[in-house]
């Protein structure tokens, strides 16, 4: 059931996307009401609420309370961080360092070689995406590549931890992957695909290393696009 939710969301993402990039949805205007849009797009209203705040933090509409939802230029958003209240992108940018070092790290020591050989498929689809230029599905391709790391590393309280944040972590590498140059996003695709060839050596250590070097560069991706924001 929670695979169908997310699906459904994605999906919703991926429309209103692509409604943006038409014309269907014009910058400046505002988008049609939640209810409106699940009729349209025959979705819950939960999968649309969840597809806005993905899509807000994506950078490509602006919630304004009492007013609605606007379509904005990405790099006209702001790249607003939601959570400054609560957390700053550092703390958030630590925590996943410890996490996903110790995922990686359980995995290349006990995970068969078959199992880590699935991580491919979705460091094509992240290629793909950045082909694309398409920021919705690179932060879909992104977001499954590290959940999936929590999966394999057999610690259901990890992968517990990782869900219960999923917004927070998902819109911090999503601010990530708005530092625009390609030659960056390049970069993400070359940082999963030394993650897995070190799991392939069943080397915990270089694991650990490439992925708190991704998470460190990721961080530094995530603040340009905020000193930008600010300028």
């Amino acid at each position: 059931m929670k695979l169908a939710k997310q699906t459904a969301t994605q999906r919703t993402v991926e429309i209103i996307q692509e409604g943006i990039k038409a014309g269907t949805y014009p910058v400046g205007q505002a988008l049609p009401g939640q209810r409106v849009l699940a009729q349209e797009l025959g979705v819950g209203r939960q999968a649309i609420r969840e597809a806005i705040s993905a899509l807000e933090g994506l950078g490509f509409i602006s919630v304004e309370a009492g007013r609605g939802t606007f379509v904005v230029q990405p790099d006209e958003s702001g790249a607003r961080w939601r959570f400054a209240s609560q957390y700053t992108l550092d703390d958030v940018y630590a925590v996943r360092a410890a996490l996903e070092s110790l995922s990686v790290q359980l995995i290349a020591v006990k995970v068969p070689l078959a199992k880590i050989n699935s991580l491919d498929t979705l460091v094509d689809q992240l290629e793909a995406a950045v082909d694309d230029g398409n920021l919705a599905a690179m932060s879909k391709a992104d977001s499954q590549f590290h959940r999936k790391l929590a999966e394999l590393s057999g610690n259901p309280l990890l992968l517990e931890i990782l869900d219960t944040f999923n917004m927070v972590m998902t819109e911090s590498k999503s601010i990530a992957f708005l530092d625009t140059p390609e030659t960056n996003h390049r970069s993400v695709v070359a940082e999963h695909r030394s993650i897995v060839a070190s799991l392939k050596k069943n080397d915990p250590e270089a694991a650990s290393s490439d992925m708190k070097t991704h998470i460190v560069n990721a961080q530094k991706r995530a603040h340009r696009v905020r000193k930008k924001s600010a300028i």
